[in-house]
């Protein structure tokens, strides 16, 4: 986005500039931090506006601007440690992450001229047809030599949004970036004039020629000694550049994070504590409610982000799930609403206890035993979930909670940011991009398909698997259970019938799994009567 208003403002003007962000919906001081995270739906958009007022080709005369000294605070982690271009390019895979709304770049392979890697898209998205997103991309990926004082690379496109991928490929020189076009005719000049000979006769002409190969040849050394030095000079300065804008950037970032700080009141309501966690778009605060002086969690969404549309959008769309399918194994919503600068916040339960992730990072995994009634109660909450017409979308260790209760333990389930809601339209849904993590979406989820509630199941079934053997589950995770030798480890974690009831919530098509949460609880309690048998007979 920087990039190109960027560009615009070079060669266009400031207004020309100031008109694209006009078209876009959104200011200068949005763009100030170039490493903030942004929708898709603004990025595409925007595209569509540069396309449209300087032509699709311009897209790819951007690579100067990608570099630029204001603009390289999004490098940090892909240049860091980094001596040369091809360790930089292996690195882009640091660019992506869980992240719902940041694009994730492979590495296929790399050589040090050369590098190919893909991006995964949505197969039917207009904007990846039109080709606009990779003129983008490659004009990126062309930029980074220049970090390192060479040529821009060459970059093509070798995918299609057909395969749910674009692949590309870049190639450039090893040599130092050629600036230095006076030396370079100067040499030209002294070997044209020693060529011809200018009339002399045969001795002095050979003389003349081989004085001109020697002054030709020291000058094609002094010119490629030049190039050296100011290769590395060039990188150097961009180093120091971008570590100058990594530390600009970061206490821009720290004044931002200082917008909501202990003893804060929001909304007028409820006084900060203290700092509970914090995600890539929001922060959870202990908070007290001045009202009653009960103590709840507050959700407020990071200032980088806080007036993006679409990430408000998820936290409407949590604030609604939620309080649609009230269940005591549910996260329990209590108030909503909007902060005087139009961001919006999320008050819910105040809860005591550990994430089911949490508890794995200490234990591995679970026993069977241990791990059943939590796994009833995830199905029961669920059930509660799927009833009000709310898919979850994803279910994983991180986002269900054991609650302390007393001397009790209860499962709650949390992060509804980016649930299904039947009857909400929203850009969110809508963005052309797989929402979930990686593992615990159902085949369906992960092409970006229409999902239900049977998508929820296939996560359940990823989750117990991780709790049982400690392992993360594959993308194909019936075949990884397939895989499995019966002398392994992993297969003597995984009961028998624990086994084919994962099994069958991670088959590969969606009517292949238990008909519904309530089904697949039925199936669940039937190993605890199966282990008393079991128990009984070996006594």
């Amino acid at each position: 986005m920087k990039t190109l208003l960027l560009h615009a403002e070079a060669r266009h003007g400031p207004k020309a500039a100031d008109e694209l962000l006009g078209v876009v919906g959104l200011e200068r001081e949005y763009l100030e931090d170039e490493g903030r995270a942004l929708s898709r739906d603004l990025w595409l958009s925007a595209l569509e506006a540069f396309a449209a007022r300087y032509g699709r080709d311009e897209l790819l005369c951007t690579t100067e601007s990608v570099v630029h000294p204001e603009n390289l605070g999004v490098w940090t982690r892909v240049v860091r440690g980094a001596t040369s271009p091809e360790a930089a390019y292996r690195q882009l895979d640091q660019q992506g992450g869980e992240d719902v709304m940041t694009e994730r770049w492979v590495t296929l392979e790399s050589s040090p001229t050369g590098w190919r890697g893909m991006v995964p898209v949505h197969p039917e998205s207009e904007l990846e047809t039109s080709g606009l997103p990779s003129l983008a991309r490659a004009a990126e990926l062309a930029a980074l030599p220049l970090l390192f004082g060479r040529a821009p690379a060459r970059v093509s496109v070798r995918g299609n949004t057909e395969d749910a991928m674009i692949e590309l490929e870049a190639t450039w020189s090893d040599e130092p970036r050629a600036r230095l076009g006076r030396s370079a005719a100067i040499g030209a000049a002294v070997a044209g004039v020693g060529g011809l000979g200018l009339g002399l006769t045969p001795s002095l002409a050979l003389t003349a020629v081989g004085v001109s190969a020697l002054v030709s040849a020291g000058l094609d050394a002094l010119r490629g000694f030049e190039l050296r030095r100011r290769a590395i000079q060039s990188q150097q300065s961009r180093r120091i550049s971008l570590l100058e804008r990594a530390s600009s950037l970061r206490e821009l970032r720290e004044r931002q994070l200082d917008v909501f700080r202990a003893g804060s009141v929001v909304a007028a309501k409820y006084r900060l504590e203290r700092r509970l966690g914090a995600g890539g778009i929001g922060t959870i605060w202990e908070a007290i409610r001045l009202g009653d002086r009960e103590h709840v969690a507050i959700k407020l969404l990071k200032a980088s982000v806080a007036h993006d549309s679409v990430v408000a959008d998820r936290l409407r769309l949590e604030a609604a799930a939620l309080g649609l399918a009230w269940h005591p194994n549910v996260v329990e919503i209590l108030d909503e609403g909007h902060l005087p600068d139009g961001s919006c916040f999320l008050v819910m339960e105040r809860l005591e206890g550990e994430s089911l992730e949490q508890r794995l990072t200490r234990t591995t995994t679970l026993e069977a035993d241990a791990l059943l009634p939590i796994a009833l109660e995830i199905c029961d909450a669920l059930a509660a979930v799927h009833a009000a017409g709310i898919v979850h979308r994803d279910l994983k260790p991180s986002n269900v909670f054991l609650a302390r209760i007393g001397s009790a333990e209860r499962v709650k389930l949390l992060d509804f940011g980016i649930a299904r809601v039947e009857w909400a339209e929203t850009r969110l849904t809508l963005s052309g991009v797989p929402l979930g993590t990686a593992g615990y979406m159902s085949p369906e989820q992960e092409h970006g398909q229409t999902v239900d509630g049977r998508s929820d199941l296939y996560a359940l079934g990823a989750l117990l698997y991780r709790c049982l053997t400690g392992k993360r589950p594959e993308a194909e995770l019936a075949e990884q259970l397939d895989r499995l030798d019966d002398d392994s480890g992993v297969r003597r974690l995984l009961p028998e019938a624990w086994r084919a009831i994962i099994k069958r919530a991670a088959a590969p098509f969606a009517p292949d799994r238990h008909a519904d949460a309530r089904a697949m609880r039925e199936a669940l309690s039937a190993t605890s009567a199966h282990g008393d048998e079991l128990r009984r007979s070996t006594r």
